[in-house]
C-alpha cells in the first residue's frame, strides 16, 4: 500500500512522511528537489520503504501517482515559476482521477503561497484551482496553515530568523515587524490533518495572533540575544526592494524575494479551526540548543 506526497521534501512534507510512514508499506516522495540532506536523514530514520521521485517531466508526476492508495500535495518551497504550483496540483488531480484514487488531500502552508503577483491575485488563483480539483475529485480536502513551528517543522520566515539570531546576521524583516501572524504547532497542524474530512477545508489558525516583532521578540528570548531593530535603513531598503517581483530578483535568490512579501502584510486569513499551543510554549527564553543552516 502506497502513499505519494509531492512536495514531500520540504519541512512540512518530511514532517508528514515521518508521521504517516508505519500506515504504508511504501512512501513515494515526489519533488523538483528530492536530494536535499534532511532527505537523506529522512531516509536512514525510515528505511528502504521510502522511494525518491524527482518531477523533471509530467511523466514523473504520473508515475508516481499511479498504484498509490492516497495522495498527499504540499506546496512547494521553492518560488522560481511559482505560478506552476497550482498548474502541479491540477495536474495530479487529473493524474489522481484517472488512477481512480479518490483519497486526494492538498496541504497548503499560506507561507509558500505567495505566487509572483505579476501571475495575478494569489488567493483567486487558489481558488479557481480548488474549484477546478473539487470538479475532478469531489472528496478533494484541503488544509492550509499559517507559519508553522516544532521541533521537526519549522517556518521558513521562522528557521530564517533562529539562524540570523544565532549567528548575529541582520534580521530579515519588513513592514517595520508589524506584519501579523497566528503561528501553528507542528503537532495542532497534523491533528488538524488527520481529523479532514473528504472534501472539507480547513484554515488553520494558532491560539495567538502575534506581529512578526512580537515573534523575533519570543525568539530573542529562546536564544538569549538582544532583540534586533526592525527600522534599521538597510534592512528597510533591503525589504523594498525585495518586495518588486521585477526588481528583487535580480538582487535575491527569489526564496529571500518571497520572505519579504510574507513579511510585508498581514497574514491572517479567517480560521475554521484553533490550535491550542503557543509559540512561547516551544520558544521559551534561553533554551536555544542551537538551529543547522537552512536547507532551502
Amino acid at each position: 500500500m502506497a502513499l505519494t506526497v509531492i512536495g514531500g521534501a520540504n519541512f512540512f512534507g518530511r514532517y508528514l512522511i515521518r508521521a504517516l510512514a508505519g500506515q504504508y508499506s511504501e512512501i513515494r516522495l515526489a519533488d523538483m528537489y528530492p536530494y536535499r540532506k534532511a532527505v537523506y536523514g529522512l531516509q536512514e530514520e525510515i528505511g528502504d520503504k521510502i522511494v525518491k521521485h524527482p518531477l523533471h517531466y509530467s511523466l514523473n508526476l504520473r508515475q508516481c501517482i499511479e498504484g498509490s492508495k492516497d495522495v498527499i500535495v504540499v506546496t512547494h518551497d521553492y518560488f522560481k515559476l511559482a505560478f506552476g504550483k497550482n498548474f502541479y496540483l491540477e495536474k495530479a488531480a487529473g493524474y489522481a482521477k484517472n488512477a481512480g484514487i479518490k483519497n486526494f488531500t492538498w496541504v497548503g502552508p499560506h507561507e509558500l503561497d505567495q505566487l509572483n503577483g505579476l501571475d495575478g491575485d494569489p488567493e483567486k488563483l487558489i481558488q479557481e484551482t480548488i474549484s477546478k480539483v473539487r470538479l475532478l475529485i469531489p472528496e478533494f480536502s484541503v488544509l492550509r496553515t499559517n507559519l508553522l513551528f516544532g521541533e521537526n517543522c519549522t517556518s521558513l520566515a521562522i528557521h530564517k530568523a533562529l539562524e540570523s539570531l544565532s549567528t548575529s546576521q541582520t534580521l530579515l524583516t519588513a513592514n517595520g515587524g508589524k506584519s501579523k501572524f497566528q503561528p501553528v504547532h507542528e503537532a495542532d497542524a497534523l491533528k488538524a490533518f488527520k481529523e479532514l474530512k473528504p472534501g472539507e477545508t480547513v484554515e488553520l489558525a494558532g491560539p495567538e495572533v502575534l506581529s512578526w516583532k512580537e515573534i523575533v521578540e519570543v525568539l530573542s528570548k529562546y536564544a538569549n540575544v538582544t532583540t534586533p531593530s526592525h527600522d534599521g535603513f538597510g534592512q528597510q531598503l533591503a525589504a523594498t526592494i525585495g518586495s518588486y517581483d521585477c526588481v528583487g530578483d535580480l538582487f535575491y535568490p527569489s526564496h529571500y524575494t518571497q520572505l519579504y512579501k510574507l513579511l510585508s502584510k498581514d497574514l491572517l486569513p479567517t480560521p475554521t479551526k484553533v490550535g491550542t499551543t503557543k509559540l512561547s510554549d516551544v520558544y521559551g527564553p534561553a533554551k536555544f540548543k542551537g538551529i543547522p543552516a537552512l536547507n532551502w
